[in-house]
């Protein structure tokens, strides 16, 4: 259902300045306009319909604040605010050659006036950032406002069909296991994945029971919200069909896609390579050994760029390979402890120049068996990248929590490079993956070794298959999961994020997690096992996982976004 609204977009060029003409309109009916040298900001909202109805942006909007702020700075700049009902406004002087996003803030009340109302932001969103000169052209760039801190649907995540997030039946709907990786241009390239579970496997964790897995590939675009095929033809499709791989951006803007599970669900050494520009997809050299469930780390920039590959289900579930993509493989070595479902995370000077050492930490997963036969690892180990090889002993995990041990399977890790911090959070203690556990160990980077500041620091809900993303300021967002509620397991509905804040009476800043039992932020579309990515506009993009209970389970469909905001 398309609702359009009746408001025009205006578009204006000032000498000697960029000007942001906005008008005001409801997703998905946005964005009809253009402009040769001035910017056009439509700004949208999630669809009006009775599923969504609470969510809409604009139901108790009365002044909307235009600003702009520079690429890395929260700052607003050039604000100015506006009546809702005038439909159009201005944000000033917007500096040319400098990478920028528009921010557009929805309030009831005014909030510059003397008594304003407490609390009275309604809705916030803003643009990717982008980069005008003097005398370009600049496409129309959509703001999608939403409540703050809060899930919204996406377009159809399919063919680009301009409907609501799942309603369509599009046949690449489905995508479990799919990898997504942002492009050079903000975009989200999200590739792979499968439409479901064989229902003669009994555990939903089999990463050998998959069906109909995909070739295509489909691109999220976060400025108009869309998700469109690359295509359906030949070269615009994978060279074999995969799920649960690993993709990374190289130095080149072209993304590599390492491995997976293929039709069949056998675990595969194939690799492809997407050109960005070309919208096309061509063999790579192949990697060493076959490999699902594993990461795939850029370990350098230089020349052509190097990729990292540990572990995984499948003939490297022990080893590790460095790959470029002239050569292929150009290292390898064993692992201390075979693991798939596992973490990789790189940690630099670059992030972190209080660091010691360019390393990237492996922790936990599982390995040593067939699925649901193997061992929960309890340790992690450090690969240095300076000297291309694993340290020689790993590390033990950690717990805080009393009676959990220290196993830790499909959890999720985030790296907080101002605070030193690399959270390695939830996951399963068991193969089985029935018993969910609520650690947050944290691990200092700069110190290389447990950080004594988490204390009892914990999730509030055990979760197991969740997945934790990496924000601004210092946050981190942990999603989704399965739950152990009574002893039944179900998909999680909340979501937790780890804060700081700063003490008034001492200054000191605490971290800590929320929100209390009493303001829950609740996911549309509860799932595990899922994927997220925080995409250039601020937001965060959920898709894939799977839902219900693992005695009766579903593949998720629709997508969602998430408002830090």
């Amino acid at each position: 259902m398309k609702i359009r609204s009746t408001r025009n977009v205006v578009a204006a060029t000032v000498a000697g300045m960029m000007v942001a003409a906005v008008g005001l309109g409801y997703f998905p009916g946005c964005g009809d306009a253009s402009s040769e040298k001035g910017a056009v900001i439509s700004i949208c909202g999630v669809p009006a319909t009775p599923e969504y109805e609470d969510l809409d942006p604009f139901k108790s909007c009365s002044f909307m604040k235009l600003c702009y702020k520079k690429k890395g700075e929260t700052k607003l700049r050039g604000c100015q605010l506006v009546e809702f009902l005038d439909a159009s406004g201005f944000v000033d002087a917007l500096p040319f050659d400098e990478d920028i996003s528009l921010v557009a803030e929805c309030y009831d009340s005014d909030p510059l006036s003397p008594t304003p109302e407490p609390n009275n932001l309604k809705a916030k969103g803003q643009t990717v950032p982008f980069r005008h000169r003097q005398g370009d052209n600049l496409d129309l760039y959509n703001i999608f406002l939403m409540l703050p801190s809060s899930f919204g649907p996406t377009m159809a995540f399919g063919d680009g069909a301009l409907a609501c997030a799942g309603s369509e039946t599009s046949p690449y709907s489905t995508r479990w296991g799919a990898t997504a990786t942002e492009l050079y241009d903000s975009t989200v390239l999200i590739a792979g994945g499968v439409d479901g579970h064989d229902s003669q496997c009994g555990d939903w964790s089999d990463p050998t029971c998959v069906e109909k897995a995909h070739s295509t590939a489909t691109i999220y675009d976060p400025r108009n919200g869309t998700f469109n095929l690359v295509g359906t033809e030949a070269g615009a499709l994978m060279t074999q069909k995969r799920a649960f791989a690993a993709a990374i951006r190289l130095p080149s803007e072209q993304v590599v896609i390492f491995g997976g599970v293929n039709a069949t669900g056998d675990p595969t050494n194939s690799v492809d390579v997407y050109d960005p520009v070309g919208r096309n997809f061509e063999a790579g050299m192949p990697m060493l050994d076959t490999r699902s469930r594993f990461t795939a780390t850029l370990i350098s920039s230089s020349e052509a760029g190097y990729v990292l590959l540990i572990g995984g289900y499948g003939t490297g579930e022990a080893t590790w390979e460095v790959w470029t993509p002239t050569v292929g493989t150009i290292a390898s070595g064993q692992l201390a402890e075979s693991r798939w479902n596992h973490t990789s995370t790189l940690i630099t000077s670059k992030e972190d120049p209080a660091v010691k050492r360019d390393m990237v930490v492996i922790a936990g997963g599982e390995g040593g068996g067939e699925p649901g036969a193997s061992t929960v690892r309890d340790t992690l180990e450090i690969f240095d990248i300076d000297a291309n090889k694993l340290d020689p002993l790993p590390i033990a995990l950690c717990s805080n929590t009393p009676g959990n041990g220290t196993k830790k399977t499909m959890h999720a890790a985030a790296f907080v490079p101002k605070r030193h911090f690399l959270y390695i959070a939830g996951g399963f203690k068991d193969t089985k993956h029935a018993e969910p556990v609520q650690d947050i160990c944290v691990w200092h980077s700069s110190q290389e070794k447990w950080s004594g500041e988490a204390g009892t620091f914990r999730l509030r809900t055990g979760r197991g298959a969740l997945t934790a993303t990496a924000l601004p300021g210092n946050v981190v967002l942990f999603a989704g999961g399965l739950i152990k509620d009574e002893g039944v397991l179900s998909e999680a509905e909340t979501v937790e994020i780890v804060f700081e804040y700063v003490k008034q009476d001492t200054g000191e800043t605490v971290v800590d997690i929320g929100p209390g039992d009493g303001f829950q932020i609740a996911m549309l579309y509860p799932r595990w096992d899922h994927n997220a990515i925080a995409t250039a506009d601020g937001k965060v993009l959920f898709y894939g996982g799977i839902t219900g209970t693992p005695a009766s389970f579903s593949v998720v469909e629709k997508t969602e976004l998430f408002n830090p905001q």
